[in-house]
């Protein structure tokens, strides 16, 4: 069976939620990596905007319907060329930098595939990019993954312990400049002073350009057995 799943965005949307649900009975590291098709993506917050609706509407007759997410951050493109890791493990408590060691373990196998390859890589913002964070994967000044993460309390018979969804979205070989359009676009109709741009993105295609037939089940398989590698946290040495 493929690693790759196929979903419709209100699916993925349920199979996260029901992740980071069972995240709460559990104490090892699940995972599940899906596609979707073409859609951008916003947070709830956006919602908020009176010009929102109308904004989404259009979007959808140009062929880029909205959905919303459950994560912060602003408005990503999701679909052919797009490929998400969502991760859900135990953030236990006491320890330093809980964010940054929670993007760190879903960032992991990622990284170790960009390290066998000899691609120098980290993290940190990007001006001009889609959901622009402190922990984008980021190689040769241009961004490849963008993350998020949602935290639920485990209740008082674990305090201080949170079950952690982190995603991330990894470029596979987008096209960046219709992607910027799209939202680019949809911004203007909502009224939004955001400017998405195109060249501060990289694709994995550009990083790996070996693989061309099936190289999103490809990439996705090698990200499972890496996520198989890195197995439950150590909190210590994240």
């Amino acid at each position: 069976m493929s690693a790759l799943l196929q979903l419709s965005y209100e699916d993925a949307l349920a199979r996260e939620r029901d992740l980071l649900a069972g995240g709460v009975q559990n104490t090892g590291m699940q995972w599940m990596l899906w596609q979707t098709s073409s859609c951008i993506v916003v947070p709830r917050s956006h919602t908020i905007n009176t010009r929102f609706q109308q904004a989404a509407a259009v979007s959808a007759a140009r062929g880029w319907p909205v959905h919303i997410r459950d994560t912060g951050g602003g408005a990503v493109v999701q679909g052919n060329g797009v490929l998400n890791l969502s991760m859900v493990f135990v953030a236990e408590p006491m320890v330093p930098d809980r964010i940054g060691a929670s993007y760190r373990i879903l960032c992991t196998p990622l990284m170790a595939m960009l390290s066998s390859r000899g691609v120098q890589s980290g993290y940190r913002a990007i001006p001009g990019t889609m959901c622009d964070g402190a922990y984008n994967v980021v190689v040769g000044d241009r961004k490849l993954a963008g993350t998020a993460q949602r935290w639920k309390s485990l209740g008082r018979s674990r305090p201080g312990e949170y079950a952690v969804l982190a995603h991330f979205a990894l470029f596979s070989n987008l096209d960046h400049v219709m992607a910027a359009q799209a939202i680019n676009a949809l911004y203007a109709d909502i009224g939004m002073d955001v400017r998405i741009e195109a060249r501060t993105h990289i694709n994995w295609a550009e990083i790996d350009p070996s693989t061309v037939s099936n190289r999103d089940a490809l990439i996705a398989g090698e990200l499972d057995a890496r996520c198989r590698d890195t197995g439950t946290p150590f909190w210590s040495g994240a």
